[in-house]
Order: C-alpha cells, then structure tokens, then sequence
C-alpha cells in the first residue's frame, strides 16, 4: 500500500464540477493531486462492489466474501476495548456506540419501534440489537435493506436468533429506492433507521439527505456513523484503509472490473474535493495500480469515501431542513462519530 496525502483545497479552476457527481469530482481529484491523468483513471460507483446488476456473470462469490469482509471489520471495532481511545478510561468506539443506543432508547421512552437497517451487517446489528433490548426497547418489527443480494442469507438467522418472533423483512434494492411511508405506512410504530459503517461518505450529502428523507417519515429516528476529519488524527484514515480486509476488498473490485491476473500495487489517497456550497471536505481513496503494454501506469478506483469535520457533518445533516440532531456521541480520539437525528 502507498499512500499520497493533499490536504488543502480542491482547484478552484475546477470549481464548477461541483455540481457534478462524487465520483466525476473524485476521478478528477486524483487527475489534479497525483501523478495519474484523466485517461489512466478509472473510476465507478462504490454500489458496483455490491451487485452483479449489469453484469454477464452469475457467480455471486465475491459478492459473499465482500459482506464477510465487511464483517472481519465490524468484529475489530466492536470487540476492541480500545479503538479510538486516547486514554485508559477513554470512551473507545464500543462505548461510543452503546451510549448511543442509551440515547435512542431515552428518545422512545417505551415506545415500540421498527428497526430499519440500511446495508445490514451481523456484528453491528448484533450489538446495537442486543444493547436496545437490554435497555427495555420493544422492537416492532425488522427491516434490512441491501443492494447486496447475499447480506439477507448471513443476516436472517443472526436477526432470528436475537428477536424470535419478531416479523422480518428483507429488501434487495438501493437505498434511493426504499420508502417506509410505501412498506409501511404512516401509521407503523416509529422507525430507527440505521447507516453504519461509514456508508454515508459513499456520495454526496446533498444526494445522501435527500434519500434518507425519502426513506424515514416525518418523527423516525436516524442512527448514522462516520470516519471524521479530525485535525491531530488524520493518521487514522490511512491506518484504516491499511487493514487486511481492506486491501482485499480493493483487490476483489479490480478483479471483478480489469483483470484477475494482473499484479496490482494498492494505493491510498486523501485528496480534496468541492461542494455545491463552495465548501472543501476530504474523499479517501483506494485504488490499485495496474500496468499494461498499450496504456503502461493505470489507476483503478476500488472505493471512495468522504471524511468530514464534525461540523460539516452537522451542516449537511441539516441541510434543507430534512432532518434535526437529537444526539451525538465520540470515540475518545473524536474520529468515530455516530449522529442521531430525527425527521422533520
């Protein structure tokens, strides 16, 4: 893995791509920061990982061993008693993510809720599900919705096991095509929407926000979380890109898009990119490195996601009045970041 950083601001010549796509931005980041022009750039969206949609093939391995990747990370952070703690006593990211169960059990105060999850994974899930209950939360009902088609087959004996009885559904489809007010109804017990693992810096807030208002009703609760860009800690973007499961997750993406013979060199990158608002954030990148005879040093993107600062994470969350923060909780460090708001 290599790793190249650019901290500053996006080029401002290229101020009225903007407007345009993350990934269009992200493609041209990489163009303007690094050694790679546009032609030796290859870039698509991070749902492609998650899908054989569009695709000839029919094996879905890879999509299997995707959700299990996701799931070796899950375990570290969860069962860590330490990550993201800056002291013995600190607040790691398990404790983070428990005193915010606390607070969404506090926010429903005896109420039933419906646990919608989007991109379900079992460890998580398992924790958050597990810490709820324990708090003397009633779940109504269990609804995961996944682009990936293999998560339900993993996620439904783990969901059974810890809500016995409890009606479960589960949804193959993108986000920005699921609606409680169309699965549910108005009159449903209010939801807790969950989007963890970083999922949310997958594209643009402005898009982002207006799916997740699509998605909840007006009094649901959202549960989200995010990598920050924390001056003093922008070492732990790369440290986390550097996992194992990582690295494998970006060789799966190159293989299923170029080559699955091809030796690549795995890439990291912390380039800025502009906003519609005129506001800078830092995308993280993950590529690989690939050469061939005809076009020689390429660059494949495998995964692209946004680190804001918290209080940019603040502002999109409210922006166009779609959503209210109810609570926040940190790790220690202030790197890990889980946000609960509520529609409006």
């Amino acid at each position: 893995m290599t790793l190249a950083f650019n901290v500053g601001h996006a080029d401002q010549d290229n101020a009225h791509e903007a407007f345009q796509s993350l990934q269009n931005r992200v493609h041209r980041a990489i163009a303007s920061h690094t050694e790679f022009s546009l032609d030796r750039i290859v870039t698509q969206d991070n749902r492609v990982k998650y899908t054989n949609k569009g695709r000839k093939q029919s094996s879905t391995d890879h999509l299997d061993e995707v959700f299990q990747l996701m799931r070796q990370l899950n375990e570290v952070g969860v069962g860590s008693e330490t990550l993201g703690c800056l002291q013995e006593n600190g607040s790691s990211f398990r404790d983070a993510l428990r005193q915010c169960c606390e607070q969404v059990a506090a926010e429903f105060d005896n109420r039933p809720l419906t646990y919608v999850e989007l991109g379900p994974e079992p460890i998580k899930t398992g924790f958050v599900l597990k810490t709820l209950l324990d708090l003397g939360v009633t779940i109504d009902r269990y609804i995961a919705v996944d682009i990936n088609p293999m998560s339900s087959d993993h996620m439904r004996a783990v969901v059974e096991e810890i809500l016995p009885g409890t009606p479960l559904s589960f949804v193959t489809a993108a986000f920005e095509e699921f609606s409680l007010e169309t699965h549910v109804g108005l009159q449903a017990p209010a939801a807790l929407v969950t989007m963890l693992g970083f999922q949310e810096g997958n594209d643009d807030p402005f898009v982002v926000n207006e799916w997740l208002a699509n998605v909840a009703r007006p009094g649901d609760l959202l549960l989200s979380e995010s990598q920050l860009y924390k001056a003093g800690q922008i070492d732990k973007i790369p440290y986390f890109y550097a996992h194992p499961a990582m690295q494998r997750f970006s060789r799966i993406a190159f293989e299923q898009s170029v080559d699955r013979t091809l030796p690549t060199l795995n890439r990291f990158f912390l380039l800025p990119v502009p906003f519609r608002d005129g506001e800078t954030a830092q995308v993280a990148i993950l590529a690989e490195e690939f050469a061939n005879t005809i076009s020689g040093r390429n660059l494949h993107v495998s995964n692209f996601c946004l680190k804001l600062t918290v209080d940019q994470y603040r502002h999109y969350r409210r922006e166009r009045g779609f959503f209210e923060i109810a609570g926040e909780t940190f790790t220690d460090d202030e790197t890990l970041h889980f946000q609960l708001s509520r529609r409006i």
